[in-house]
C-alpha cells in the first residue's frame, strides 16, 4: 500500500444541493477496523458513499491515493441492473443470453488470493451459476469476494451481514478480522446488530445527522443509550394497527387451504425440491428456516407466481390451481409480500405515501387516484412507523432501511389473507426492527392473516407462531422437516 495511513481532515462532501456528509478528522492505520453504527435515515450509506469517493467532497483533505472498494445493497441492486440489460439486449451469444456469473466477476484476480476467498466464504459451487438465481445472501458473498479480490487499500462494507445465515456470518467476521490483520487493510464497517461486531474492532462509532457524532472505543460506545437501541435492546412495543377501508375489505376466499402444493419439483443447478408437499391452512403462521441457497425463496416465489415454473406444477392458491386461467390479480389482491427481490424491482421514484397506497392496488407505483379513506388509512400507517415526515420525499432518495419500512407497511395496509415476509426485518435498525415485530404479532394475534417468515436471525421471530418447515444440510442437499410448534 502507497500510504501506511489513510487520513481526513475537516471532510465535508455534497449530498444534495441542501445536504452534506461529514467525515471529519480521521486517521486509519492499516490494521483498523471501525465499526459505525446508525439509525434508519441517519446517514450510514451516504458516509460509505463518501469514503467511496462516490460524493463531491467540498471541504477539508482527503487521502490522496485512496484505492477504496464498498459493499452495499445499493452495489448488488447495480450488478442485477446489469444483469438484466446484458440479457435483454439484442443478444447473440450463448454468454450474454445467460447472463453475469460468479466466475465473470472475479475473473483476473489473483489466483492465490482468490483461492482463499473462494474458500472462505464457500463459493466454489456457484461459481457458474448465473447471478439472477443466487438466493439474496449468496449474490451478497460474491460481491463481498469480488471486493476483496480487488485488492483495495480500504474496504466499506454497508451493512454486509444482511440476509446472510449464521454460518456465513461467522466465516464472514472471520475473514473480515483477517483481511485487517493478516492482510492488513483498514475496514470501516457498518453494521445494525452486536453480534455483527468483530472481535478485533479497534475503534467504533455512531452516526447522526449525516456524520460521525462520537468516534470511541467499543467499551465506551456500547454503553452509550443512543447505541443500546440502534444495535437491538430495543424492548417491542405495544400497537394497534389501523383499519383497512371498507372499500378493500376481501371476500370469504373458498373453501379449503389458502396454499396447497402438491409433489414440488424443481432443478436448477442442482436438485432444490423432489416431491415436497406443503400446506397452509387458515389460521396457521409458518416459520421457514435454513442456510442461504437452500430453495426457502424459490418455495415462496411458487406461491406469489414470479416462478416460471409454477405452471409445470401442481400448486394451488386460495383455491386456483396456477395455470388453470386464474387471473394474476385474483392472486395477488389476497397476498402482502415483502423480499429482497421486490425491493430490488421497486425502482419507482414515487412519494413515500403513494408506495404505501400502492399496496391497496397491487402495483408497483400509484396508477389508480386513491380516496379520502386510503389517504387517511396510509398517513396513519407512515405516522406508527416514524415516517410521517416523509410523506413526499421520494422513495429513490429514503435510506434503505425506510425503503424497507414503507415495503412493510405497503404489504400490511390491506391486511390480506396471506402476508409473505421474506427477511423483511434486512437494513432496520434496533427499534425499528421491534417495531415490525410488533406488527406481525399484532396481526396473528387479531387478525385473520396467516403470516409465512422467513430470517435468518432467531431474535427476529415473532410471537405467535404455530408450524415451522425448517431445511437442514445433508450430504446430497437439504432434508425438509414440516412440524406445528
Amino acid at each position: 500500500m502507497a500510504e501506511t495511513e489513510l487520513t481526513w481532515q475537516e471532510a465535508q462532501f455534497k449530498l444534495t444541493d441542501t445536504l452534506t456528509v461529514e467525515i471529519g478528522d480521521l486517521t486509519l492505520k492499516q490494521d483498523d477496523l471501525i465499526v459505525l453504527i446508525g439509525g434508519n435515515g441517519s446517514g450510514k450509506t451516504s458516509i460509505a458513499r463518501a469514503f467511496n469517493k462516490e460524493l463531491l467532497q467540498i471541504k477539508g483533505q482527503s487521502p490522496q491515493k485512496l484505492y477504496p472498494q464498498l459493499v452495499s445493497f445499493e452495489s448488488q441492486m447495480k450488478l442485477f441492473e446489469d444483469d438484466y440489460n446484458m440479457r435483454n439486449s439484442d443478444a447473440t451469444t450463448q454468454k450474454e443470453e445467460r447472463g453475469i456469473t460468479p466466475r465473470d466477476l472475479l475473473e483476473g484476480a489473483d489466483t492465490t488470493f482468490l483461492n482463499e476467498v473462494i474458500k472462505g466464504m464457500n463459493l466454489e459451487k456457484l461459481l457458474d451459476t448465473p447471478i439472477r438465481i443466487l438466493s439474496g445472501g449468496e449474490g451478497r458473498k460474491v460481491l463481498l469476494a469480488k471486493a476483496l479480490c480487488s485488492r483495495p487499500n480500504l474496504l466499506i462494507f454497508d451493512t454486509p451481514f444482511d440476509a446472510l445465515d449464521v454460518n456465513t456470518r461467522q466465516a464472514l467476521k472471520e475473514l473480515i478480522d483477517e483481511i485487517h490483520t493478516r492482510y492488513r487493510t483498514p475496514i470501516i464497517l457498518i453494521v445494525n446488530r452486536p453480534e455483527e461486531i468483530p472481535g478485533t474492532i479497534t475503534a467504533m462509532g455512531i452516526i447522526q445527522n449525516g456524520s460521525i457524532s462520537r468516534l470511541s472505543t467499543y467499551e465506551e460506545i456500547k454503553y452509550d443509550p443512543d447505541a443500546s437501541v440502534l444495535l437491538g435492546y430495543a424492548g417491542m412495543p405495544d400497537v394497534t394497527l389501523p383499519r383497512t377501508p371498507a372499500k378493500f375489505a376481501l371476500l370469504p376466499l373458498k373453501d379449503g387451504p389458502l396454499v396447497e402444493i402438491r409433489n414440488l419439483n424443481v432443478t436448477y443447478q442442482r436438485e432444490i425440491f423432489n416431491g415436497l408437499n406443503f400446506k397452509v391452512n387458515p389460521g396457521e403462521h409458518w416459520q421457514i428456516i435454513g442456510p442461504n441457497g437452500a430453495g426457502k425463496s424459490t418455495l415462496l416465489s411458487f406461491i406469489t407466481g414470479d416462478n416460471p415454473l409454477v405452471y409445470a406444477n401442481d400448486v394451488t392458491v386460495f383455491g386456483y390451481k396456477r395455470g388453470s386461467g386464474e387471473s394474476i390479480w385474483d392472486i395477488k389482491k389476497n397476498l402482502g409480500v415483502v423480499s429482497g427481490a421486490l425491493h430490488l424491482d421497486y425502482r419507482v421514484s414515487a412519494p413515500a405515501i403513494n408506495v404505501v397506497l400502492s399496496g391497496f392496488y397491487d402495483s408497483i407505483g400509484l396508477y389508480k387516484q386513491p380516496g379520502d379513506d386510503e389517504i387517511s388509512t396510509a398517513r396513519q400507517w407512515l405516522q406508527l412507523a416514524g415516517m410521517k415526515n416523509e410523506e413526499h420525499q421520494s422513495f429513490r432518495t429514503l435510506s434503505f432501511g425506510k425503503q424497507r419500512m414503507l415495503l412493510i407497511i405497503r404489504a400490511l395496509v390491506k391486511n390480506p389473507p396471506l402476508l409473505i415476509l421474506d427477511e423483511p426485518l434486512q437494513g432496520l435498525d434496533g427499534y425499528a426492527r421491534a417495531l415490525v415485530r410488533s406488527f406481525i404479532t399484532y396481526i396473528m394475534a387479531h387478525g385473520r392473516t396467516s403470516v409465512l417468515f422467513v430470517s435468518h436471525h432467531e431474535e427476529d421471530i415473532p410471537e405467535g407462531f404455530t408450524h415451522r418447515l425448517q431445511f437442514i444440510k445433508n450430504a446430497d442437499g437439504f432434508d425438509i422437516q414440516q412440524r406445528r410448534l
